[in-house]
């Protein structure tokens, strides 16, 4: 019997670049627009609280300045100054966020997949709560604030702006609380310092959640206090993740004590 069909068959099933097939790789796909869409229907809910919106910035900028750490302006005012700073701010704001998350989490799933579903839960975690906080918390972003020295960069010196047609149509304007962009750089960061077997590269990704910082706030797209909830929403996603895997395991018995027996690439790279 010829088994050379079967074995064509197999190879669309499986593909050497897809580690679990086809059929897995579309369901991450799948789980991800569906997420993707539950973030829609939240952008749907907070468009008739305008008013709520900049009663809840203002709140904020309120906790700030009895914190001591209302300076977000100064960040601005430094960035606006410096034509290179600005220019650094707004491509990173704007384009780094979309980009360098799709892209890790496509790397994430081809080359280090064992490792893909433990972010992948993280990643989910995080927007479930983030959902949450901007459906029951909507907050105007600091660039709205013009009458306390605020400017909108993108708007006043990008191409690109929060206004434009694509951009306005799929951006919730009022989805400040917590920072999404610190929440993920933070999970991107610390998840390709532990994975990229390159030393230099793995220590230039723990920068990557400081240059997003800088560029929420030089941009005037968020508070200080919007990036520091985000950084707690990332760390209660990385220990919830870490539970579910705990005692929902994504890898077989056999393949845990594989892991545990391998050494890691930052030991390996050691060697």
């Amino acid at each position: 019997m010829d088994a050379a069909p079967t074995i064509r068959r197999s190879a669309l099933r499986n593909p050497r670049w897809l580690p679990k097939g086809w059929p897995d790789f579309l369901l991450q796909l799948a789980l991800f627009t569906v997420v993707d869409v539950l973030y829609e229907l939240t952008r749907g809910l907070s468009e008739g609280s305008i008013a709520t919106a900049f009663s809840h910035a203002r709140s904020v900028v309120s906790v700030e300045q009895s914190l001591g750490i209302f300076n977000e302006l100064d960040v601005q005012h430094w960035a606006l100054q410096r034509h290179w700073a600005l220019d650094v701010a707004d491509f990173t704001y704007f384009h780094a966020h979309f980009v360098v998350t799709t892209v890790f989490m496509f790397w994430l799933y081809l080359r280090r997949n064992r490792h893909y579903y433990f972010i992948r839960n993280a990643v989910f975690v995080a927007d479930a709560i983030a959902l949450v906080g901007f459906t029951l918390f909507p907050t105007a972003p600091p660039r709205m604030l013009t009458d306390l020295g605020f400017t909108d960069t993108l708007d006043r010196y990008a191409s690109i702006s929060n206004y434009s047609g694509p951009v306005a149509s799929l951006a919730n304007p009022f989805a400040a609380v917590p920072s999404i962009h610190t929440c993920y750089s933070l999970i991107i960061g610390l998840s390709c310092f532990f994975l990229v077997r390159r030393r230099p590269l793995r220590f230039t990704w723990l920068f990557y959640p400081c240059l997003i910082v800088f560029s929420i706030i030089a941009t005037g797209n968020h508070f200080w206090l919007d990036a520091i909830l985000g950084g707690l929403v990332a760390g209660v996603a990385l220990w919830a993740a870490w539970m579910i895997e705990r005692y929902r395991p994504t890898l077989p018995r056999s393949a845990r004590i594989r892991m545990r027996l391998e050494p890691s690439p930052r030991l390996a790279d050691a060697r």
